[in-house]
């Protein structure tokens, strides 16, 4: 636990807090499920804007990692990394369901992702992890991290997600992408599909 909590407090400093999105066409959603101890991770691809689904891989394991708060991502990421792996085609940008830099090192599972395949990444989350809810001049809530701002609370639907940067993209961005990336769901497209497909090979 050590080791995996100095790990994260290394690789936070390599993390990119501004924007390397350039042509968004193929953005993938990343969620996990479980049955038992048996995980089921989801990569759907999805072309943007029109958020259409393209393509989608499963892949099942057994977790071995406990679930330990603040180390998520060394039980999650391994069979997400799998998944996304299969796919046919590289994403511009990824939805991972988690959080990024609104975490206690500022690693969590979308920045972790999103630095091992050096592609932006954005953590979408909801609970609170991590941080304090500031309003802007402009009337949005963020989440900030000391003095710095990580992160938007989202109202979708009546209800708050907790959307932080993960990697490579800034929090202007951030907020311009986000309303673009739902349709008619509580969660972002791309996640909303990973998470609906992660349940549906659950209960099979």
């Amino acid at each position: 636990m050590n080791r995996a909590i100095a790990l994260q407090r290394i690789l936070s400093n390599k993390v990119i807090k501004y924007s390397y999105m350039v042509d968004v066409r193929r953005v993938v959603g990343l969620d996990l499920a479980y049955a038992g101890d048996i995980a089921i991770a989801v990569a759907a691809l999805l072309s943007y804007p029109d958020l259409t689904l393209k393509e989608y891989v499963v892949v099942k394991g057994r977790v071995e990692v406990p679930y330990i708060p603040g180390l998520l991502a060394f039980r999650e990421a391994p069979l997400m990394l799998k998944a996304y792996d299969k796919l046919g085609s590289a994403a511009d940008l990824i939805l991972v369901d988690g959080h990024g830099l609104t975490h206690p090192r500022g690693f969590g599972i979308a920045s972790h992702i999103g630095l091992v395949l050096d592609t932006p990444s954005i953590g979408v989350a909801k609970r609170m992890l991590y941080g304090s809810i500031v309003r802007g001049l402009d009337g949005s809530e963020y989440i900030a991290v000391g003095k710095d701002i990580y992160g938007i609370v989202y109202k979708s639907q009546g209800r708050d997600l907790y959307v932080s940067i993960g990697h490579k993209v800034s929090i202007e961005v951030l907020k311009n992408i986000l309303p673009r990336l739902f349709k008619s769901h509580y969660l972002p497209e791309p996640t909303y599909i990973a998470d609906a497909i992660s349940k549906k090979y659950r209960r099979a």
